[in-house]
């Protein structure tokens, strides 16, 4: 099987590949999607249920917190009877005699109660030296002093009576036959026992124990009068999880899979267990009074069975999908993928050398576009191959005119040296110091490729320079370098001061009636040489070097003044921002007499790193 898979999503056929992609991404969707829909129907089913049972448990709890209410006023009501208080005032003095006598009037008093309050099991009074009065409406009591002694006076219900008084204690899961050994059998049964201690109004000790009993079988009407069994069980637990009042009696003293000390706090919840070999939901929720907790368990299967319709039409959905998922793509597939396998034909063509086929039919979609692009450039191809060879004819043609006219710069060096030569012949030393010049300018031009010199190299480019311009100017520059020695062996840019020499002697000779003073100046500011450039021509005010400083900052070709173009200071600017960045450059310095252009650079060579 997996092999047949791996050769099928190996299959070379596009159209193959993509069904296939197809098919298993909307399986995996619709499954995931099938899946999903089940699961949140069955939570929301349960969640339904939960928020109903809620409000049921609520009203529940509200009955039986009503049933403590009444059984407390009740006793109340009891206590405040006058034979009662006469039977319990003195209590512990009376004789056994005294006793008796009282005995009657209150057992006839406790079988009104029961008469008029059909919910009143047994009612029974306790005197721990002279015994219990009391019964149920068919029974009094038989059991003798001694036994309750040893039984009801020795239990913790009766130590948290004491402890509690004076208010009202509620005792569960005893029987009828603790209270009465007669009452075994069918008669016997479980009781919800109501206690609290009590006394004479004037009495100072607590000298007795008032218990008012009902049957569990009337709690269950309470909660459980309409329960369906195929809605689950419901039942009570008390605070150590043992189920004290059940819809199923035999379940009652068992232990139940709810501990309430495990869900400390918690008033209502649910989580998922097993009872009598199912799974079940149970819901709890706490009570009012006694401690105690309702619980029901709800069987799993209840939520099942209420979304198997819905489950039976999923699946039918599920399997009507993909069969139309698979006709629809593959259909659809065939039609989209045609005009691409045609292309993948002229592309093998075209491989074959065949240049300049073409598609004739181009759809409306974005393979119509890759269609149209392969068409173009099939004869794209053509055009350029023609254009390609014209160009290498071309090209051989641009070669050998280049080597007919190209200069050999060692012809040139031999040319000006016999110029200077037959200028010495005739004594003409201007020519020979300019040809001198001239030859010392071009050497570095032709002999050397790099970009950078030292300071010293640019000064003696530009020293031969000067001798140049001043046998154009009849020696009317005056050229002063003032740099520190230790300046000297500073790298700096070749040819970056030549361009601003020219804009001085530009500047300065706006004014041809005095000399054109120049001055060349360093100095070292930090990390930083700044290369100084000061002429005495006519100088600029605040407005026009602030003006030439903008320029210089936008990347404009700044116009000092005079016959400059401004051209070669910002060449300068630019190369300097290439090399260094834009925190150094060309800048214009405002001062009274001439003007001042400050080049700053890093520092390099023997005074940097």
């Amino acid at each position: 099987m997996k092999s047949l898979a791996r050769s099928m999503f190996a299959s070379r056929s596009l159209r193959t590949q993509l069904i296939l992609y197809i098919m298993v991404i909307s399986l995996a969707v619709l499954a995931g999607a099938s899946y999903f829909i089940f699961s949140y129907m069955q939570r929301m089913v349960k969640d339904q249920n939960e928020r109903l049972l809620y409000q049921q448990f609520q009203q529940l709890d509200h009955n039986i917190t009503g049933l403590v209410s009444e059984v407390d006023r009740l006793s109340l009501l009891f206590l405040r009877d006058d034979n009662i208080q006469r039977f319990l005032y003195k209590i512990s003095e009376k004789t056994e005699i005294e006793f008796l006598e009282s005995k009657n009037d209150v057992q006839r008093l406790i079988a009104d109660f029961i008469d008029n309050y059909s919910y009143i099991d047994s009612v029974y009074i306790t005197a721990d030296n002279l015994g219990v009065v009391g019964g149920s409406a068919t029974r009094t009591l038989v059991y003798s002093k001694e036994e309750w002694q040893q039984s009801f006076f020795s239990s913790e219900p009766f130590r948290r009576t004491l402890e509690m008084y004076p208010k009202l204690i509620i005792e569960a899961g005893i029987q009828k036959s603790f209270y009465n050994p007669y009452l075994t059998g069918p008669d016997d049964g479980h009781l919800i026992s109501l206690m609290r201690g009590t006394r004479a109004i004037y009495d100072p000790t607590t000298s007795a124990t008032l218990i008012f009993n009902i049957d569990e079988r009337y709690l269950v009407s309470i909660y459980a009068t309409a329960l369906n069994k195929a809605e689950g069980d419901m039942y009570i637990v008390n605070g150590s999880g043992r189920i004290v009042s059940s819809s199923v009696p035999e379940r009652i003293g068992t232990k139940s899979s709810f501990v309430p000390g495990e869900e400390e706090g918690v008033q209502y919840g649910s989580f998922d267990g097993h009872s009598a070999g199912r799974s079940v939901q149970v819901v709890y929720y706490k009570l009012t009074n006694g401690g105690w907790y309702l619980l029901k368990e709800i069987p799993l299967s209840q939520y099942s069975e209420q979304i198997y319709g819905v489950q039976r039409m999923l699946v039918i959905v599920f399997i009507l999908s993909v069969l139309v998922i698979f006709i629809v793509s593959y259909f659809w597939l065939r039609r989209i993928i045609k005009p691409l396998h045609l292309l993948s034909l002229k592309m093998k063509d075209m491989s074959r050398g065949e240049l300049g086929v073409t598609l004739d039919h181009i759809p409306n979609n974005e393979l119509g576009t890759v269609i149209r692009r392969f068409n173009e450039m099939s004869l794209s191809m053509v055009e350029l191959v023609d254009k390609n060879n014209e160009i290498q004819e071309k090209k051989r043609e641009l070669e050998i005119e280049a080597l007919q006219y190209q200069i050999n710069p060692h012809f040139l060096y031999n040319t000006l040296n016999m110029i200077r030569w037959m200028a010495v012949i005739v004594k003409a030393d201007n020519i020979v110091q300019t040809i001198v010049a001239l030859g010392n300018i071009l050497r570095p031009v032709f002999s050397s490729k790099d970009s950078m010199c030292t300071l010293r190299d640019e000064l003696s480019y530009l020293d031969n320079y000067m001798k140049i311009i001043n046998m154009r100017f009849n020696n009317s520059i005056a050229f002063e370098v003032e740099v520190d020695e230790a300046l000297m062996d500073c790298l700096v840019p070749r040819f970056i001061l030549q361009p601003l020499v020219e804009n001085s002697i530009a500047s300065g000779r706006q004014n041809e009636e005095f000399a054109i003073r120049i001055g060349i100046g360093a100095e070292l500011a930090g990390e930083t040489l700044q290369l100084i450039v000061t002429d005495s021509g006519t100088g600029l005010d605040v407005e026009k070097v602030r003006e030439l400083n903008g320029k210089l900052a936008g990347g404009e070709s700044p116009k000092p003044g005079g016959g400059g173009s401004g051209i070669g200071l910002n060449n300068v600017n630019k190369r300097i921002h290439l090399y260094y960045g834009p925190d150094y450059g060309v800048r214009f310095v405002p001062r009274e007499h001439g003007a001042e252009v400050r080049v700053s650079l890093p520092v390099r060579g023997s005074q940097g790193d």
